[in-house]
């Protein structure tokens, strides 16, 4: 063999086929593209009864692109819907051509296939990395007390995510044994009942996934007692931190110095003016609620 390797390109074949030929098996073993010249043909999954047609070409469509070059399988049966008339791009076909082609222009369309797989992947998986905690967030901004068919929920938050409608099924579920939402009926509805509980379990599971501690889970038997003080205590009494300790002390509430740093880094307080604070009414709540429906939360039911 003479010359230069890179300048013997092997030219793609054409061809003539009747009606109802199958140009391109799923089941085959070569990857090709096919051009359509003249004629129709069409894309069809023969693995459903009936048979299903995904798409036709008409002339100057192609496929197997993705197939070619970035080994991705057909999945369909290419069939000649009536005369039609082809060409076809084989392995060899392309990679003589590519072997003749500048090297920055191969470049290019190596990073154009390798966006377009990437494009691929990110529509055919979920967008959800947990689906617990995206579902939980979805349906916390439902209207509370308000029924909403089960299917037309799936498919919507499937939609939005690309989740699996059976995984959002179970999480579904998951919520329900929660008490968070209620599932009832013979077409069944889902009712959201607690959607203040949902903002506190997505808190609680991204916690989980980071695997660090999640704050109201943490506090000691004195914190919690603090914490139930706060709640009946009037939000606008604002005092500084000895008057505060001094407070909790007349309660029967032992707190250190170190107790109340803890407090004002959890939100407990606002610092009203000067040094003086004042109960955050918002973060008790928060607090108390978590404490309240510790078990739920953990799905200890």
């Amino acid at each position: 063999m003479n010359g230069n390797s890179r300048q013997q390109v092997i030219p793609p074949t054409h061809s003539s086929v009747k009606a109802g030929f199958v140009v391109y098996s799923h089941n085959d073993q070569e990857r090709k593209i096919i051009i359509l010249d003249k004629g129709e043909l069409a894309a069809v999954d023969n693995s459903l009864t009936p048979r299903k047609v995904h798409f036709t070409m008409q002339p100057g469509d192609l496929v197997g692109v993705a197939a070619l070059l970035e080994r991705e399988p057909f999945r369909y049966d290419l069939e000649a819907t009536r005369d039609s008339e082809i060409t076809v791009v084989g392995e060899d076909c392309m990679e003589s051509e590519l072997k003749s082609i500048p090297l920055w222009l191969l470049a290019v369309i190596r990073e154009l296939s390798a966006r377009n797989r990437q494009r691929k992947e990110a529509i055919r998986h979920s967008r959800a990395a947990n689906s617990l905690v995206s579902l939980s967030e979805f349906c916390r901004h439902l209207k509370k007390g308000e029924p909403y068919p089960l299917e037309g929920l799936v498919q919507e938050f499937c939609w939005q995510t690309k989740a699996s409608a059976p995984e959002v099924k179970e999480d579904l579920k998951a919520l329900s044994r929660r008490k968070f939402v209620e599932i009832a009926g013979t077409a069944p509805v889902v009712t959201v009942t607690q959607p203040e509980l949902l903002e506190l379990f997505v808190d609680y599971l991204e916690s989980e996934a980071q695997e660090k501690p999640w704050p109201p889970l943490q506090l000691t038997l004195n914190q919690k007692k603090a914490l139930v003080r706060l709640s009946i205590t009037e939000s606008d009494l604002s005092q500084d931190p000895p008057a505060w300790l001094a407070f909790f002390q007349k309660n029967n509430i032992a707190l250190t110095a170190a107790d109340w740093i803890k407090m004002q880094g959890l939100g407990w307080f606002i610092n009203a003016k000067g040094n003086l604070f004042a109960p955050n009414s918002k973060k008790i709540e928060y607090f108390l609620l978590a404490l309240r429906y510790e078990i739920n939360l953990r799905g200890v039911l």
